[in-house]
């Protein structure tokens, strides 16, 4: 974080631009793009994996930042790094160098490798802190891929539609004049709205923003948020996919919490703060309560709604050997396969269904611009 050396300016002064020192031309005024101010997954994993290669072969932590502050090509990290590695130089714990930047490092990344530095296994820390990133990119990625086809799709549909109101169906309108009752329905469902979109598009455009704008508003809202989040974790198709996506999100941080030797308590704290899904959210404030008063997490896993019977069958038995963090990172890397295979599945199913729908919308619109011709050829001979 770069600290700024330039007087501050107060009084009549306050909101005056500088003078230039005598004999000293001021600089030109020059347009510069704004720096990026975001620090991106991979460089998070690049900054993680490459520290927990240098401790590896011995490199102190001192000299792997400035390695690695030096490689950066971020100046928005790289004005972190620098400033980490000065409090490191000041006597500070990696930890603590990385909780002032919760924008970057979030409290399950702190907290890992705070007890890496307490129990002697920082390196293994950094290292589930690099897998816990790859596999939340990874599952990104796929949903990405997942959506877009459907998507282009969709926007190729809307765009033929209007070019077929807009462009080709007032040519045909001319010869259609007068002869309504040989239309079909369609056709002269598709005359009025060509009419109406080519006099009123304003209207229409304006109405489309401020229903994106609303919808927005909307789903930003609480009642938005609780409806999206009752939405992916009870609609029949899509519920099974999320309902896995978000266990194997919760199995994974309170294992590696957990592996890492954080104290139950404030693991699944940590833990609750890493879900936007208020009924997954809640599920972890049950826990941390149920935990709090004595209880095992196998009895508050088996009356969970949402969460796999393998899961809660499995939770029971780590808990029974003792083994629960490496039964949860089991059950979280074999859940990883299950939701890739899953949005697979979801894909291969959409494609052929978006392809489908836009095959019969525009054969609509063909019927309904070119059978009304040959109705009305036929009713001339």
């Amino acid at each position: 974080m770069a600290i700024s050396t330039r007087r501050q300016q107060t009084g009549s002064d306050a909101g005056k631009p500088a003078a230039a020192p005598r004999g000293v031309q001021a600089a030109p005024f020059r347009f510069r793009l704004p720096r990026r101010r975001a620090v991106k997954s991979s460089e998070q994993v690049f900054f993680f994996s490459q520290l927990s290669l240098m401790l590896e072969i011995g490199t102190s932590l001192t000299g792997g930042l400035q390695a690695l502050a030096d490689q950066s090509r971020n100046p928005f990290f790289k004005e972190i790094l620098l400033a980490m590695l000065k409090d490191l130089q000041e006597g500070r714990q990696l930890s603590d160098a990385m909780m002032r930047y919760p924008h970057v490092f979030n409290r399950v990344y702190v907290s890992l490798a705070k007890a890496g530095e307490a129990g002697g296994f920082l390196k293994n820390s950094l290292d589930s802190i690099v897998v816990m990133i790859g596999r939340r990119q990874a599952l990104i990625t796929q949903l990405r891929a997942t959506l877009t086809y459907p998507i282009i799709l969709c926007v190729m549909a809307v765009a033929v539609v209007i070019f077929v109101l807009v462009g080709i169906l007032p040519k045909f309108m001319v010869l259609f004049a007068g002869k309504e009752r040989l239309l079909p329905p369609t056709t002269r469902i598709l005359m009025a709205l060509s009419t109406s979109l080519r006099g009123y598009w304003w209207a229409y455009l304006t109405g489309g923003a401020a229903l994106i704008f609303l919808g927005t508003a909307f789903f930003r809202s609480s009642p938005g948020q609780a409806l999206k989040d009752r939405f992916l974790v009870s609609t029949p198709l899509i519920a099974p996919t999320f309902n896995k996506i978000l266990t194997c999100q919760l199995l994974r941080t309170l294992g590696n919490l957990m592996e890492s030797q954080v104290p139950l308590i404030e693991a699944l704290d940590i833990t609750r703060t890493t879900f936007t899904n208020r009924h997954f959210a809640a599920f972890v404030d049950q826990i941390r309560e149920h935990v709090h008063e004595g209880g095992t997490l196998s009895r508050i896993f088996a009356r969970n709604p949402y969460v796999m019977e393998t899961v809660k069958q499995m939770v029971a038995t780590g808990e029974e050997v003792g083994k629960l963090p490496k039964v949860m990172l089991r059950l979280a890397e074999f859940y990883d396969t299950e939701i890739q295979s899953d949005l697979r599945i979801i894909s291969s199913l959409v494609e052929p269904a978006a392809l489908i729908i836009i095959g019969a919308v525009v054969g609509l619109l063909v019927s309904s611009v070119i059978l009304p011709i040959f109705r009305i050829a036929g009713t001339a001979q």
